[in-house]
């Protein structure tokens, strides 16, 4: 934290206090001094306690504990916290983390709400409610920056800069802690994109569902896949897309709905016909859950009805976490592969300008997420097989049959890019490792990286490129690939990057590839590449729902929820906790 926003929050936490607070109401400036050296000195070797300890508990702990020294020394080693109202709002602040989905009880919110009522009278119980507080501050303010779980402790391969404050920071935060307002301090720090915005509403709108009792689950049953058929089902279908929004109620689903176990077909009751209306309604519900778009209610379609109302809250917050740690850091013009809606968008001076299919990583082949630059566009490219498809897949199948290399239309050349004959390589001396050849696949409509590849250098040897396996795009499940991405319209995509309608449109791009010669074409300028991972993300006004291709769901929602810091901070403080003593 900046020295002078230290300087302003400090401005606003000694503003005085409604009431004299017990620690500067003294009889005599003896007993005044007294009282200060004893809160110094208590100040002074707790914060020496958190600083010292702190780098075991994680580096975001380390940088607050150390913004805590630098506050306390700014204010001689004194009590901040003597303005009830400042505690009354640094309340308020706490209780509205819940809805960015962070946990309002990692910022002492139950101690908290117990020094407010009953403030403490002498110095080392003093200085334990002041540090909470001034901890419960900072930490909140660093989690709504750049989030509460450091991004690299779940994936190592993690190369984007953490989200921090803008440029004018300074400038906003003044203001807010000069007025006194808390709520906007906060504010000015949480991400201002629309996604962050309507995510966080989302989160709201579900957390209204929970709280109304949520949904009922339909039933299993044969599949509905026609309009006008009748199911006595409809209803708690009806009812279920009605709740999240994807269908207006028009009173359908009004008294009882009828017996699970009862949900054969039966007479033609409006409630139970299957309706135009209600069709494009699942359609509606199966695009933003990424199912196949059909209408068809079958059994993939019923389990997405069925997930909790609890488990689609906790996915939301998941994803907020995620967006706080690289919104706004993404600028004004980039492309984003979201891998488990296997998408691609293109933003160009902040709009969005183009959207495809893609195709990512197996489960065990997985893309990675990270940043890149894309540099170059190589047209008829030629696929040199990677080490990893080296030594897994292709040395064990030409073992097995040297006719891999001619039906892969694999040649094997040198490390001078020579040909060599097939028949003179002992095959069976390699693994992998120390493979003196490449192989290296001709470019054409049936070469791996089809006619089109994108160039942006990065350690994991990922591209997108084109691909000859069409048909794949049209499933809703993709993860197909060994790390790389597919693109469904990569021509399309060349146009966007080029960006000179003159030079580089549609009919160039095509001619480039017409000549079948491999040709690399350097970008009038580099286009970042970001390759993330979101599962929830707005949709119009609603929220969209991907399935956790890659499992990577659950481990941060386990660290989002931990209590490890709290409890850091807490136990170092515990030997303040002491009964004051007993007034005569």
């Amino acid at each position: 934290m900046r020295p002078l926003l230290l300087y302003w929050i400090a401005a606003l936490l000694l503003l005085p206090a409604a009431t004299p607070s017990v620690l500067h109401a003294v009889e005599n400036s003896d007993g005044a001094s007294m009282r200060d050296q004893i809160v110094a000195e208590h100040l002074q070797n707790a914060l020496g306690r958190l600083e010292r300890s702190a780098d075991s508990a994680s580096p975001a702990r380390a940088v607050v504990a150390r913004q805590m020294q630098r506050f306390y020394e700014t204010l001689g080693y004194r009590v901040a916290w003597t303005n009830r109202k400042a505690i009354a709002r640094l309340v308020e602040v706490i209780e509205q983390s819940a809805g960015d989905g962070l946990n309002p009880s990692d910022y002492h919110l139950d101690q908290i709400r117990t020094l407010y009522e009953n403030p403490p009278l002498y110095p080392a119980m003093q200085v334990r409610a002041d540090l909470l507080m001034t901890d419960a501050l900072f930490t909140l303010l660093s989690h709504m920056r750049a989030g509460k779980v450091v991004p690299r402790s779940l994936d190592p391969n993690w190369n984007l800069p953490l989200s921090g404050p803008a440029g004018n920071s300074d400038e906003m935060l003044m203001s807010a802690v000069m007025d006194a307002r808390f709520p906007e301090l906060i504010a000015s720090l949480r991400p201002s994109t629309q996604e962050y915005r309507l995510l966080r509403k989302g989160l709201a709108q579900y957390r209204t569902i929970a709280a109304s009792g949520g949904w009922k689950q339909v039933p299993s049953g044969p599949g509905i896949s026609e309009v006008g058929q009748t199911d006595k089902r409809m209803p708690f279908i009806r009812q279920r897309l009605i709740m999240t929004g994807d269908l207006v109620d028009n009173g359908l689903t009004q008294g009882a709905l009828p017996a699970p176990s009862d949900t054969t077909a039966t007479g033609q009751n409006p409630a139970h016909v299957y309706t135009p209306e209600l069709f494009e309604a699942v359609k509606a519900f199966q695009r933003r859950h990424g199912l196949v778009v059909d209408g068809i209610v079958g059994n993939e379609t019923i389990g997405a009805m069925d997930v909790s109302i609890l488990a689609w809250i906790d996915q939301i917050r998941i994803n907020l976490e995620r967006y706080r740690w690289y919104s706004g850091k993404l600028g004004a013009t980039y492309v984003m592969v979201n891998i488990p809606s296997f998408s691609v968008t293109v933003v160009r001076d902040g709009e969005l300008r183009w959207t495809s299919r893609v195709i990512v990583g197996k489960p065990n082949q997985q893309t990675p997420v990270f940043k890149a630059e894309i540099q170059s566009v190589v047209f008829n490219p030629r696929w040199v097989i990677p080490s990893g498809i080296l030594a897994q897949e292709a040395l064990p199948a030409i073992k097995k049959n040297i006719s891999y290399l001619s039906r892969h239309q694999l040649s094997v050349v040198n490390s001078e890019g020579k040909p060599v004959d097939p028949s003179t390589v002992n095959w069976s001396a390699y693994h992998g490792p120390g493979f003196p050849y490449r192989l290296v696949q001709a470019s054409g409509d049936d070469g791996a990286l089809g006619r089109i590849k994108f160039n942006m250098p990065n350690r994991f040897t990922v591209y997108m490129h084109d691909t000859p396996t069409k048909p794949l795009f049209e499933r809703s499940y993709r993860a197909f690939s060994h790390g790389c991405v597919r693109v469904q319209n990569p021509n399309e995509l060349g146009v966007i990057l080029f960006n000179d309608p003159v030079k580089w449109n549609m009919q160039r791009i095509e001619e480039m590839i017409d000549t079948g010669k491999t040709r690399t074409i350097n970008l009038p300028e580099r286009v970042p590449v970001y390759f993330m991972y979101q599962t929830a993300f707005p949709d119009a006004e609603n929220i969209a729902f991907r399935y956790d291709v890659y499992g990577r769901d659950p481990r941060l929602l386990k660290a989002l929820d931990s209590s490890r810091e709290r409890r850091f901070v807490e136990d170092a403080l515990r030997s303040l906790a002491v009964p004051e003593p007993q007034k005569p």
